[in-house]
């Protein structure tokens, strides 16, 4: 039986108003990945910063490897072993990939680097897993899946022990995935123990050994993941029976097309022709790279077209800018939400209405009155919880910041909506919450475009995908022929 690492023993943490965990206490042993599950608010993150010391509990003990603490700095945790790789990348993007990875870590005699020695390592590692990157190349050159893969290499650098990974693959695509699960099993096989945490479900089953479920700052069970359903699973993350992961499906696309793309050239796009349906769901799959999000750029004018046409209701767009999209009916929900869809310091109505600030405007005065009943219908509507319309964005759940999105653009009276992976980042509770409000829009006579990477998101909720590859549409496939093979071998250009 292999030996414990790491023991939390009655773990409470409270901030000002608010108790973030309370009496957590569980366990982890040698070369053991453990799933640390909940929704957004569930208490991981504050879990995980106790843990490397950026937060320090109110009360309970931390136990590593038989000595117990209550409390860990920073510097405790790296002596220890531990490192964690977040969300936001702690990297700096004008030096170069090797100086990153051995940041704070460097060989030598304490007076002189051994900068061979550094780039030897990282080749090596590099080269383990078939990766073409160059170490003196500046991190800025970089995708953000390597970027994901050199916050791990700097990882791996030090003396592990304890390898926190929080939501790793969220820029990854499929075969980069793949590189990070051979990275962690080397890792277990020589007894690195892993705390992963991730909304993908089906990454926990296929990684891990074991799961453990925070529910409002709480324990609230453990199970091997050999021992436990998906169903189970995420009734213990929301407390309640979800009848059906994706809300049942009838379509309610219509025969007239909103938008029409033809030829469309631009930002990486090339020769792109589509149609969307009003009240249809089209699906945009493709891997990381394929040009989604570039072709979503110049339709809605963030980057200008070099060729082809736009047809918005059947007369030609030209428009030159985000505002003149907006005034077509056009509204772009971005797969970046925190850096360019919301104002993360301001205020939930004020999001709201940043985008129709207009139409509440007379003669340079803002109809406070008007402005309000907008946010106070769409909170309503999308069921934002929140104990104030001014709380600011960056205190809500990632749920409820993509649901603020979308009260931004619905309050634009757009017909066209583009969702730009809208569940990423987005625990299972909310993600089905998204799905209902996506089908509820298009039953109201919206059209949806949906870009996922999750293939098995555009197979449950989409009416119709495309598949685009290298910048251009190489097919697309109706509801019939769903099959997620067939989307990830022509995503790959295998068909």
């Amino acid at each position: 039986m292999s030996k414990t690492v790491l023991t939390l023993k009655g773990l409470s943490k409270s901030f000002p108003g608010v108790r973030a965990l309370n009496n957590v206490s569980f366990s982890l042993a040698e070369g053991e990945i453990l799933a640390l599950c909940g929704e957004n608010g569930a208490g991981k993150s504050t879990l995980i910063k106790c843990l490397t010391g950026a937060n320090f509990p109110t009360e309970g003990t931390i136990e590593l490897f038989g000595k117990e603490y209550s409390e860990i700095s920073p510097n405790l945790a790296r002596e220890s072993g531990i490192s964690a790789v977040y969300q936001e990348f702690n990297l700096v993007p004008e030096l170069p990939i090797v100086e990153n990875i051995f940041m704070g870590n460097n060989p030598g005699n304490g007076i002189f680097v051994d900068y061979k020695q550094m780039l030897k390592r990282s080749r090596e590692f590099f080269d383990s897993f078939d990766l073409k990157i160059d170490p003196t190349a500046p991190v800025s050159s970089l995708s953000p899946a390597m970027m994901q893969i050199v916050e791990i290499a700097k990882a791996t650098m030090l003396d592990l022990k304890i390898l926190i990974l929080d939501e790793p693959t969220a820029p990854l695509t499929q075969k980069e995935t793949e590189i990070l699960f051979r990275i962690i099993r080397e890792l277990k096989e020589k007894g690195t123990s892993i705390i992963y945490i991730s909304h993908r479900l089906e990454e926990i089953f296929e990684i891990c050994d074991r799961t453990v479920i925070l529910r409002d700052g709480e324990w609230v069970g453990e199970a091997m993941i050999k021992d436990i359903t998906r169903q189970e699973l995420i009734r213990m993350m929301i407390g309640r029976e979800l009848d059906s992961y994706y809300p049942e499906h009838i379509s309610s696309a219509t025969d007239e097309v909103l938008l029409e793309v033809e030829k469309l050239c631009g930002n990486g796009a090339e020769n792109v022709s589509l149609k969307l349906h009003r009240g249809e769901i089209l699906g945009v799959a493709g891997l990381v790279g394929a040009g989604r999000t570039e072709l979503m750029n110049v339709i809605f004018c963030n980057v200008p077209k070099t060729g082809g046409n736009i047809r918005v209701k059947g007369e030609d767009f030209k428009g030159k800018n985000p505002w003149d999209a907006i005034a077509h009916g056009i509204a772009y929900l971005p797969e970046d939400r925190k850096r360019l869809g919301l104002l993360m310091d301001k205020s939930i109505s004020a999001n709201i209405t940043s985008a129709s600030i207009r139409s509440f405007c007379k003669y340079g005065f803002i109809n406070k009155q008007k402005e309000n009943e907008c946010v106070r219908h769409y909170c309503d509507t999308l069921g934002i919880k929140t104990p104030s319309y001014k709380k600011e964005v960056q205190y809500l759940s990632g749920g409820n910041q993509q649901k603020v999105i979308v009260g931004k653009w619905l309050s634009t009276n757009s017909d066209i909506i583009i969702f730009d992976e809208p569940t990423r980042g987005i625990d299972v509770g909310a993600k089905h919450e998204i799905y209902e409000i996506i089908y509820k829009l298009a039953q109201e006579g919206h059209a949806i475009l949906m870009i996922s990477s999750e293939f098995e998101e555009l197979i449950g909720v989409a009416d119709r995908i495309v598949v685009m590859s290298e910048g251009t549409l190489v097919g697309q496939v109706e509801r019939d022929q769903f099959d997620k093979e067939l989307l990830l071998d022509m995503a790959s250009g295998n068909r």
